[in-house]
């Protein structure tokens, strides 16, 4: 929604929207080229780049997408189409006035905005409109989260908390000796980043991998060779155990890759708990507060997701989990279904952040528990009748009136539920005057909820307030 620059609340979503920006642009630098550029190759895992890489940025860039239909994306501002039929229906739509509860069928009216809306529907101080099927307004997306952008506010917590534990979970080894190197560091020890890793001895050769060099030197002279390629692992020579100081020269194979098999050879290996002295102290420091961040948005978006995502099972808002009125009339009695009204009937764009393929609700009308609703998500219809367009159905969900006559005192007959002609029992008094076979059709909905409410085993409202609502609808 607009907000103004000049509210002060506006600037502090603006102000906590750049802080997640950089968290999360930070979270991917890091990753990407300090842990898979740098470390993984300096502690000899760089088999393990590519996969990572794959699984994280998929992960990640996934994140940064739903991060940006969150943001841009209309949250649900009540549409022109609704101002259009509110004008047009004029006196005939009730308005009830707004209240903290449930109010199913009813439209209400907004003070700010000056206009009737739909049910569901809340007006947000900070966007300074009324949002469709509002949920809250997040400052960490500097937007409301309402009809049309719930999906991917859900996705963008779920992406990005997957993406958070996935980047804690490779690279919590490197994570501990990068902590260890500079807890050495806080001790007083001597540590020269781009020194020579240390070296253990092994008997065998090495087998795996390919050879990055060979070349006859002494062993003092290979030591110092292999740690200064980032990709050498270790090297191998045939022959027994060799001094440092010994001056005999070997025909060295450097290595990529490990694994000790055989004998009659001697091995040298890296070794990975001193591969980091061999990256500079700004990579160390880069990497450390990479993990502080992944582990604080994780922390941050568990809870977050723990409050949303089962809101989102039952048909809840935020905002509605604070009803008490009445049992939730628009529980569809599954999670599946309930997710539907969310994400839109099940398919493959499912955790895609796009809108749904398949709406089930167009954020005016929404489906009610006890209705049988058809495969587009409408109230399901006989055979052989035509589909419901848009406007029959919110004149069907907000019980407007055809027409509203005054009639006069003689022609009104006295009873609760008569329009006959005859004598009156009052001045002035105004009386639906409706055609015949809306009436009827009327009384047919009423029979039919009537009997629902009697024969189903559960139903989401009392029998009693089920046919009372549509009791409303008889002229």
């Amino acid at each position: 929604g607009a907000m103004k620059s000049g509210n002060p609340l506006f600037r502090a979503s603006q102000a906590t929207m750049s802080v997640s920006i950089s968290v999360f642009l930070y979270e991917g630098f890091a990753y990407n080229i300090i842990f898979l550029g740098r470390i993984l190759p300096a502690v000899g895992k760089q088999a393990f780049v590519l996969p990572f890489a794959v699984v994280f940025n998929l992960v990640w860039g996934m994140a940064i997408w739903s991060y940006a239909r969150a943001h841009f994306a209309d949250p649900g501002v009540v549409p022109e189409k609704w101002r259009e039929f509110v004008s047009t229906i004029g006196e005939g739509l009730p308005i009830a006035p707004a209240r903290p509860e449930w109010q199913p069928g009813k439209a209400t009216y907004c003070k700010k905005c000056d206009i009737p809306r739909p049910e569901r529907a809340h007006h947000c101080l900070l966007c300074e409109v009324c949002v469709l099927r509002m949920d809250h307004h997040c400052p960490w997306i500097n937007n409301c989260v309402g009809y049309r952008n719930h999906k991917f506010f859900l996705l963008l917590g779920i992406y990005a908390c997957l993406a958070s534990f996935l980047a804690l979970a490779t690279s919590l080894p490197e994570l501990v000796h990068c902590a260890g190197a500079l807890t050495r560091l806080d001790d007083g020890s001597v540590w020269e980043p781009g020194a020579s890793a240390s070296f253990v001895e092994h008997k065998g050769f090495i087998s795996t991998g390919a050879n990055i060099l060979e070349e006859t030197m002494t062993i003092a002279a290979a030591k110092d060779r292999c740690a200064e390629m980032t990709l050498c692992q270790g090297f191998t020579f045939e022959g027994p155990h060799l001094d440092d100081d010994d001056d005999k020269d070997v025909h060295v194979y450097f290595k990529n890759k490990w694994n000790i098999w055989g004998d009659g050879w001697t091995s040298f290996r890296k070794d990975p708990a001193q591969a980091a002295a061999r990256l500079e102290v700004t990579d160390i420091l880069v990497f450390m507060i990479f993990g502080i961040l992944a582990l604080f948005v994780a922390v941050l978006l568990t809870p977050m997701l723990a409050t949303h995502v089962p809101l989102a099972t039952q048909n809840l808002t935020t905002i509605e989990d604070n009803y008490e009125n009445m049992p939730n009339p628009f529980d569809q009695g599954s999670t599946a279904a309930n997710l539907a009204q969310v994400f839109g009937a099940y398919g493959p764009e499912w955790p895609i952040p796009v809108y749904p393929w398949t709406p089930l609700t167009d954020g005016i009308s929404f489906a009610r528990c006890d209705e049988r609703l058809g495969p587009d998500g409408l109230p399901e219809r006989a055979e052989g009748e035509e589909e419901m367009d848009t406007e029959k159905l919110w004149r069907l969900r907000y019980r407007v009136r055809t027409h509203v006559a005054k009639i006069p005192e003689d022609a009104v007959e006295a009873g609760p539920l008569t329009t006959s002609r005859g004598g009156g029992t009052g001045p002035d008094r105004v009386l639906a005057e409706l055609e015949a076979p809306p009436r009827l059709e009327a009384l047919g909905r009423l029979a039919a909820v009537t009997a629902s409410a009697l024969t189903r085993e559960a139903l989401c409202e009392p029998p009693l307030l089920a046919v009372q609502i549509h009791l409303a609808d008889i002229p």
